[in-house]
């Protein structure tokens, strides 16, 4: 596979991939892994300009979702349907991490 992904995208990419390594291996965990990535996301000016290619755009989006619904496990309604657990934000974010894997090498 022919990867055409820019290298200033790989550079800014390494940050999520960074803290989404911490949380799928467990070294920190969904709130610690929210607020990193909150603040992360926040001061990216790289995204929120619209930069990086539209395939990790669209994972980082996604991502960006997933954080925002997710609940800690004292908040968490299951018949809420508009939030998640940390199981589940865990699962998704394996597979973005997965996906953005993919896309940088």
């Amino acid at each position: 596979m022919v990867n055409n992904i820019k290298l200033l995208d790989k550079v800014h990419l390494q940050k999520y991939i960074y803290i989404l390594d911490l949380f799928i291996s467990k070294q920190i965990n969904a709130t610690i892994f929210e607020n990193l990535f909150l603040e992360i996301r926040r001061d990216d000016t790289y995204w929120l300009l619209g930069s990086f290619n539209q395939e990790i755009e669209k994972e980082l989006n996604q991502l960006f979702f997933d954080v925002d619904e997710y609940m800690p496990e004292n908040l968490y309604e299951i018949e809420d349907m508009f939030n998640i657990n940390e199981t589940e934000l865990y699962k998704r974010s394996g597979k973005i991490l997965e996906r953005m894997k993919t896309l940088m090498f």
